[in-house]
């Protein structure tokens, strides 16, 4: 971690905020402004409503993570960034690489929008972007927002939006870390400013030969071998300003690796199994202010690549034997952005943008993946208008979709706040959302359902942001409502009476609570969030076996505390994580758990830091995700239920240096 000697973090943290600079793709990051409040600095983000404003003004539940606290974490992964925060949470398949499940308010990876640099990335087969393999040191900030923002983003957004934006350095660093599992890896960064041109580079290689991330004994074939990972990772981010012309900006990031994992149905021991993964996004953008207005357009072109190699199980004519099995799935996606905002008065400020963009798929396996339509186009308009007179708040936005082979969708978000006190605003809204179906949806071969609506939502929330110089409070009672939602039935056909496919058959409830609070006490900086969520569904296919039950692998209660404390070059971090248990759909529950994390900075000189990290301090045992197999008595331990093992205790220790 780089930080300025003496600095008391709690401070240190909400002066990065507010000092994080960038304008990258189609989002103006933190600047700093003069205060309307006792505040010398406030945070001004674009992500909730893609127009600048205060957290205060954005009337959400919004949350900010800059570099620095980033680096005061010392994790090795974005979702172990993202896992920290209120509502949110984190099922992993293993250790760093693998799978992993994100919740965001209870609804899973899919229902989250995720944007880099103001991209829409992700797979459009699966329709969702997996966090797994995104490169950490690649992040300049993350720009959480939670509750449907359909109104500004189109599909996807119903649970929320998650803008990650690539580094930004303020000069030249280089860093190291090695640590339990082999780990190795190498970082750095560097910025050039001439006359002309700003230019910010970043790269990155990061490896582990990982652990054994599934359980295995006698009854199952499941890889006994450690499953490793690899990240290459590379970004630049160019800036020209030009009195005339405005801004021209340029973004780009690459990655590439390998992850190795274990399945649980081979018919004999094999370490064959790992993916090979390439993603990549490319932005171009102009801004430019004319008679006031503000202008701001984006092209930009990203793709999501994996390549799975491994063995299959084929019982031809009753003999079985394995063969080489590769799968390849590829999304493309080709995107234009145009946003115009304009302050109409102190207190009025309006924007509108227009959005399209074209996706492709391209899929090559042993299986017969021919799907019948591989691109979709999406044209998109919105409005909206913010006003704060500085005793009342109010923002309103509409958005029509129009979704090639899906159809149109209009949504909206209506919100209102009153401050309370200079620095505490209470807030009520209420928006509405929706995904549309992906290609395995509507177009997997033999089980594809072209029929298929949009899931659609409603969301409303009751919150209030308190924000002192020593305390910042932020809680918000939620309910999101899911109706159209997708699920799996049979669907007997001439041609097969026992062919199952998605259909719009569900509803779903999601209501809770959440809390962040960040406060200084005797000197010590503590955090603590705090969330509660009760997610039900409906199910109204033929097969349910109950029509209301628990939603699986959703925790009721997450609860996370971290206390640090800074002594002069040195700081130290100690955080708590509790998970309540979760229901699976293999055995009765997944048990609760709580683990604990150590991370400590200490600063050599003024441009040398060193760092140190111990993960699952205690070395606690517990189920990560629901593996395979079959609960008899609910003993998961004995029985024929195997599952993902978890993360033991792991340290890691590194080296930094900024010139």
């Amino acid at each position: 971690m780089r930080w300025a000697q003496g600095d008391n973090m709690y401070h240190k943290s909400k002066l990065g905020l507010a000092l994080s600079l960038a304008l990258s793709s189609s989002f103006v990051a933190a600047n700093t402004t003069d205060a309307q409040t006792q505040h010398d600095i406030e945070t001004i983000v674009v992500t909730a409503n893609k127009i600048e404003q205060s957290i205060d003004q954005t009337l959400a539940s919004v949350q900010v993570i800059d570099r620095a606290q980033i680096e005061q974490l010392n994790v090795r992964d974005v979702l172990s960034v993202l896992e920290t925060q209120a509502g949110i949470q984190v099922n992993r398949n293993g250790g760093q690489g693998q799978n992993a499940s994100l919740f965001v308010r209870g609804l899973e990876s899919r229902y989250s929008l995720i944007l880099i640099d103001g991209v829409r990335v992700g797979s459009a087969t699966l329709g969702y972007k997996s966090l797994s393999t995104l490169p950490l040191n690649s992040v300049e900030r993350i720009e959480v927002v939670k509750g449907s923002r359909a109104a500004q983003y189109g599909s996807d957004a119903l649970a929320g939006v998650i803008n990650i934006i690539t580094r930004q350095s303020q000069g030249h660093s280089i860093a190291l870390t090695t640590g339990s599992n082999s780990y190795a890896s190498l970082e750095g960064t560097s910025r050039f400013t001439t006359e002309y041109v700003d230019i910010a580079l970043n790269a990155g290689y990061e490896r582990t030969e990982g652990f054994d991330v599934l359980e295995n004994d006698a009854t199952n074939f499941a890889d006994p071998d450690k499953d490793g990972y690899d990240n290459l990772n590379l970004g630049l981010n160019l800036t020209h300003n030009n009195a005339l012309l405005g801004q021209l900006g340029f973004i780009a990031q690459y990655s590439t690796g390998e992850v190795e994992f274990d399945k649980y149905y081979d018919s004999k021991e094999s370490t064959a199994d790992k993916t090979e993964y390439e993603n990549y996004h490319v932005n171009v953008n102009w801004f430019k202010e004319f008679v006031g207005i503000k202008n701001k357009f984006d092209l930009s072109y990203s793709k999501d690549q994996d390549s799975t190699f491994g063995l299959h199980l084929v019982d031809a004519e009753n003999v079985k034997y394995d063969v080489a099995q590769v799968s390849f799935f590829e999304t493309a996606r080709l995107q234009f952005d145009y946003l115009a905002s304009y302050k109409v008065s102190e207190q009025l400020a309006i924007n509108s943008g227009l959005n399209w963009f074209e996706e492709s798929i391209n899929v090559n396996s042993i299986y017969n993946t021919v799907y019948d339509q591989d691109e979709r186009t999406v044209y998109s308009a919105f409005g909206g208008a913010y006003y704060d007179d500085g005793n009342f708040l109010a923002n309103v936005a509409v958005r029509h979709d129009d979704y090639e082979q899906v159809g149109s969708e209009q949504t909206y978000n209506i919100a209102g706040g009153i401050y309370l006190h200079q620095d505490a605003v209470l807030r009520v809204s209420q928006s509405t959302g929706f995904k549309a179906p992906t290609f395995n949806d509507l177009y997997y071969p033999k089980s594809g359902n072209p029929e298929l609506d949009a899931e659609t939502s409603v969301n409303r929330e009751l919150g209030l942001r308190i924000d002192f110089d020593s305390l910042s409070v932020d809680v918000a009672v939620f309910r999101n409502e899911l109706t159209n939602k997708i699920a799996w039935a049979p669907a007997p056909t001439a041609e097969d009476e026992n062919r199952w496919s998605p259909f719009n058959i569900a509803e779903a409830r999601y209501e809770g609570v959440e809390l962040t609070t960040n406060f200084v006490f005797y000197g010590f900086d503590n955090t603590l969030n705090v969330s509660y969520i009760d997610a039900q569904k409906e199910d109204n296919s033929p097969t349910a076996l109950e029509k209301y039950s628990d939603l699986p692998f959703v925790a009721k209660e997450n609860v996370r505390y971290s206390i640090a404390k800074q002594w002069q070059d040195l700081d130290i971090n100690l955080s708590v994580a509790y998970q309540s248990e979760q229901k699976s759909t293999l055995i009765t529950k997944i048990p609760s758990r709580i683990v604990w994390d150590l991370a400590a900075n200490y600063q050599i000189q003024q441009q040398l830091t060193v760092s140190a990290r111990i993960e699952n301090l205690f070395d606690k045992e517990y189920i990560p995700s629901q593996g395979y197999g079959v609960d008899i008595d609910g003993d998961w331990v004995n029985d024929g239920f195997y599952h993902y093992n978890e993360i033991g205790r792991q340290l890691f220790v590194g080296i930094a240096y900024d010139f």
